[in-house]
């Protein structure tokens, strides 16, 4: 209003109301989220504890003496840490999942990922480190290569279908993943 007061409103006063465009409420569903990451989730978490435990059961071939065709100690030792630190990855990843967490599954991809990588040196290294420590090393060159190569092959199979079954959440439309 003005100062003075002398504001006039103007306009006629209708019988009609005036129609507004207003839509009708919808109706809302509610869509129950898939159990799928859960259950992924556990098994996730079942698989990373378990191989936590393998990992550490690799101490016990400290114990073995090296000359007697055992593996170093330096191996052995790398190998454990690098299991434990893929297995607590797994584990944590599980859990993650088992929490509706887009980020488990990519931990867990990854940690498969490494998995792969990393065991197929490992086990090249293992087996070339066991068959130059024979007498008869001469006649098993070569071997070391192929047993890392075929090993890898495979390993990359069984990563594949291990990604395959941690990604198989995202493949529902109602995962539910954050």
């Amino acid at each position: 209003m003005s100062e003075g007061g002398d504001d006039v409103f103007s306009g006629k006063v209708g019988t009609q109301p005036q129609m507004v465009n207003v839509q009708p409420a919808g109706t809302m569903m509610y869509v129950e989220r898939s159990s799928a990451p859960q259950v992924i989730g556990v098994l996730v978490i079942i698989y990373g504890v378990l191989m936590t435990l393998g990992a550490l059961s690799s101490v016990f071939g400290l114990f073995a003496p090296a000359d007697e065709g055992g593996l170093p100690a330096w191996l052995i030792i790398g190998q454990m840490l690098t299991g434990l630190i893929l297995s607590v990855a797994t584990a944590y990843a599980g859990f993650l999942i088992y929490s509706y967490k887009k980020q488990g599954i990519w931990i867990s991809l990854g940690a498969i990922a490494a998995g792969w990588i990393i065991n197929s040196i490992w086990t090249y290294l293992s087996t070339d480190y066991l068959l130059t420590s024979t007498p008869e090393a001469s006649e098993f060159s070569g071997l070391s290569e192929l047993i890392g190569g075929a090993s890898a092959i495979c390993s990359l199979f069984c990563a594949g279908i291990c990604g395959i079954i941690v990604a198989m959440p995202l493949f529902l439309s109602n995962h539910g993943m954050e």
